[in-house]
């Protein structure tokens, strides 16, 4: 047997720092959940409701001109009901929307520890013209995705997940499924 060295005083803290250590893990609606929209919305209002600092800021991930992954935390300005469609904005000239000019795909993930949840939706990016800005400098964006992820933490790691997709006539009914995270 070789004895491997100490882990580096970064690893040690990494590994010794507790994962996922929700106060709470709510249990997810049971069966098969026809309208993931509607629990996005309500995962966003517990969290909002129970003062999760900064509920309505997400990860925006896109594609760069080189291909190569970008991402950015920005805020949720609205979330449609039924389609899950998130509203953001940002300046016309920005980084970002050169992105989506470019490569009109992007993912939003979400995460609120304080119930171990965290959401991942995908889909295009388009426009929002009729969206409220504040400002004739800011332009509303529009995620309109086309898959969802959601997953709800277990004290036990045996963490549920489920996904989703969106067709024209609506989210497919997804049912949960227990994994355990690394």
């Amino acid at each position: 047997m070789t004895d491997r060295p100490a882990p580096a005083p970064l690893v040690a803290a990494l590994l010794a720092h507790p994962v996922l250590a929700a106060p709470a893990y709510p249990a997810p609606p049971p069966g098969p959940v026809a309208d993931p929209a509607g629990l996005l919305a309500a995962w966003l209002l517990d969290a909002l409701a129970a003062g999760e600092p900064d509920a309505q800021v997400v990860t925006l991930s896109t594609l760069g001109a080189d291909g190569h992954p970008d991402a950015r935390v920005l805020v949720l300005r609205d979330l449609e009901p039924g389609t899950a469609a998130c509203h953001f904005w940002t300046e016309p000239d920005s980084a970002k929307a050169r992105q989506f000019a470019a490569h009109p795909q992007a993912a939003l993930t979400a995460y609120w520890p304080r119930y171990g949840r965290q959401v991942r939706l995908r889909g295009p990016v388009r426009p929002g013209p009729g969206c409220w800005t504040p400002s004739p400098a800011l332009r509303c964006y529009v995620l309109h995705p086309v898959a969802a992820d959601l997953w709800q933490a277990a004290p036990d790691r045996r963490h549920l997940s489920l996904h989703a997709e969106r067709t024209p006539d609506g989210w497919t009914p997804a049912d949960w499924t227990a994994a355990p995270v690394g």
